[in-house]
């Protein structure tokens, strides 16, 4: 496996000598997930990892701004692909630049937020986006059966009026949700954070490790002693 990285860096260097102008470049063998070995050429905030055997033939290119995927292209085009880690990585072109110039790539949603200056923000953002609309999702499928969705729903729209999914990460673990100041989604046990788990009958149950873990149940709402966790968390630094 190792071997057959190698031999796609070498042969990607060949093809585009500025490459070597690059800060650094790392091989990563996954060997329980083959898919998942990358090569990766990264130059301060900005990287482009490669995975030559991503579920076919053709390697997968995955660029990416401060660890955040901003766009990926799959091709066997080795030239071509050098331009762009050039562009990328070493040059650090904004994505409407590299949209303009590589017209075949697809740019994420985040893009526009990075190349404001607002990554973190953006990626909290999207957190609640992909949050609802799979809560949304889930429900369609039988809204007359009881979800956990149907408050999760609730409670997303009421927090968001102020406008909180600027400023926290949201996420789902089973069927309870999970707020924190976390630039990424890990595991939150190590992490400050705020769980709150749907029981039924517009109920909820609160825990966190802010303070204590003490769990406090209440009706499903922002207002209140939820309002007063969040608090405590927008204290903890963005890490």
């Amino acid at each position: 496996m190792r071997e057959e990285l190698e031999i796609l860096r070498s042969e990607l260097y060949k093809s585009c000598s500025e490459l070597y102008k690059i800060e650094s470049n790392t091989i990563t063998v996954e060997p329980d997930f083959t898919f998942e070995s990358n090569i990766e050429l990264k130059d301060k905030e900005r990287s482009c990892k490669i995975y030559p055997f991503f579920f076919g033939e053709i390697p997968k290119y995955v660029f990416e701004w401060d660890g955040c995927p901003i766009f990926e292209i799959s091709s066997t085009n080795l030239q071509r692909q050098g331009e762009l880690i050039i562009n990328w990585v070493l040059e650090k072109s904004m994505p409407s630049t590299m949209q303009s110039q590589f017209p075949e790539i697809k740019l994420s949603e985040l893009a526009r937020y990075y190349e404001r200056g607002e990554g973190i923000k953006g990626e909290f953002i999207e957190s609640w986006n992909l949050t609802e609309e799979t809560s949304y999702d889930l429900f369609s499928l039988d809204p007359n059966q009881y979800h956990a969705e149907k408050y999760i729903i609730k409670l997303i729209k009421e927090m968001r009026t102020f406008q909180l999914d600027k400023s926290l990460r949201i996420g789902t673990s089973l069927s309870h949700l999970i707020l924190s100041r976390s630039k990424r989604q890990t595991n939150h046990e190590k992490i400050p954070h705020i769980s709150i788990y749907f029981l039924g009958d517009d109920k909820m149950k609160i825990t966190s490790n802010l303070n204590s873990e003490d769990s406090v149940e209440t009706e499903v709402k922002y207002k209140g002693y939820l309002e007063e966790m969040v608090k405590k968390l927008l204290k903890e630094e963005i890490k």
